[in-house]
């Protein structure tokens, strides 16, 4: 299928309803879970926000023109391997990008095919999560980001408050126990939080659990 043929495609599924709904309140169960990330529609709701956000491939040197043009295949695969427990992710390609302030840092760019499930399990996952973080929080959520936390620290100069504290947690998604904070995830959903454990290492030496999409 050509690449204009399978976005029309895409469309079109991503517009369906999902069949399974999840309570945003409580546990949502590890059936239940999995089925709302394996949705046809939901899957095809992340494809499509994978391919608008482009970036590079990954280990696997698949583009996203190339995984768009197969969408439909990698789609129906996907869910069964989720469905199944099969899914593994791939192995993370590593390159090194210059810092603002000097020096560089390590990305991890996924394949593109995990890329998707990554973001499938975004959409189900956030609206569960979403309603506990802190009103302050401005990182990683929908609608917020630098510009929302700027306004805020406005708000409260204009308050009278005249001290401002500038913190940062050094290296926390190398040194955070990834297992203890899937736990503690699973716990809340009623059930594995992140199916396949995570990304892999380009090493092989395991996976890199709950460290976020890099972005490209």
């Amino acid at each position: 299928m050509d690449v204009t043929a399978s976005r029309e495609v895409l469309l079109l599924t991503a517009k369906g309803k999902t069949t399974t709904r999840l309570d945003a309140v409580g546990t949502a169960g590890e059936s239940r879970l999995l089925e709302a990330v394996a949705d046809e529609a939901n899957l095809s709701r992340a494809l499509l926000k994978v391919l608008r956000n482009k970036g590079a491939p990954g280990a696997d040197g698949e583009t996203v023109v190339q995984v768009e043009a197969r969408a439909s295949a990698l789609l129906a695969a996907l869910g069964r391997e989720l469905l199944e427990g099969n899914y593994r992710p791939g192995a993370i390609r590593r390159a090194m990008i210059a810092k603002p302030g000097g020096g560089e840092r390590p990305l991890g760019i996924p394949n593109v095919r995990d890329r998707v499930v990554q973001q499938a399990l975004l959409q189900v996952l956030g609206p569960i999560f979403e309603p506990g973080f802190h009103p302050s929080s401005h990182g990683f959520r929908p609608g917020r980001g630098a510009p929302t936390a700027i306004a805020e620290v406005k708000g409260h100069l204009r308050a009278g408050h005249t001290v401002l504290v500038d913190l940062d947690i050094s290296r926390f998604f190398d040194e955070v126990q990834h297992q203890r904070l899937l736990a503690r995830l699973g716990r809340r959903v009623g059930g594995p939080a992140c199916p396949g454990a995570g990304a892999r290492d380009p090493a092989g030496e395991g996976p890199i659990a709950g460290r976020p999409p890099d972005r490209q």
